[in-house]
């Protein structure tokens, strides 16, 4: 039998307090969900902190994870986050060989996704993009033509929406 899973995102709003990240993580982890994206940071605000969680799970237990993610201790708000509510960035840092005769041809590709030249080295440029997860994906391919050396990604970061703030209650 094939399990089909589906790409859950979730904002949860939690108290800024040591522990919390392994409790969310392990509860995940137990239930056998692969994490695909998770970023931690805190909020406007030094008590809380905001995670952007992007796991596989399969869509029926969608709202039981959320559950489950709610009744931990210091999880004080949690948003499903879909394509019609949605504001999301990533990051990335990319490192590319880059020798004189290969630096025009390289510089245009980063130009043409908007992205900001970080470093030039002897033999490498290093790039810096943000936007969403399809520009990146699309900009790592074109990159990757002038070899790519490394690259770091920090995942999804996300809000709702609109006018509704995950933090309306509890700041």
């Amino acid at each position: 039998m094939i399990i089909m899973t589906e790409n859950l995102a979730l904002s949860a709003l939690v108290r800024n307090r040591a522990g919390v990240l392994q409790r969310v993580v392990g509860l995940l982890a137990r239930r056998g969900y692969n994490i695909q994206s998770l970023t931690v940071c805190e909020t406007e605000t030094d008590d809380f902190s905001r995670m952007t969680i992007v796991a596989q799970v399969e869509p029926s237990q969608f709202n039981q994870v959320e559950q489950q993610i709610l009744k931990l201790e210091d999880v004080v708000s949690l948003v499903r986050l879909t394509e019609n509510n949605i504001i999301s960035s990533e990051l990335l840092l990319i490192k590319v060989h880059c020798i004189n005769r290969d630096r025009a041809k390289v510089l245009k590709t980063i130009g043409s996704y908007g992205a900001r030249v970080k470093d030039i080295g002897h033999l490498t440029i290093t790039a810096e993009l943000t936007g969403e997860s399809a520009q990146i994906d699309g900009f790592i391919s074109a990159m990757s033509v002038h070899g790519i050396v490394e690259l770091s990604r920090s995942g999804m970061t996300a809000l709702e929406s609109g006018d509704k703030a995950i933090n309306e209650k509890h700041i």
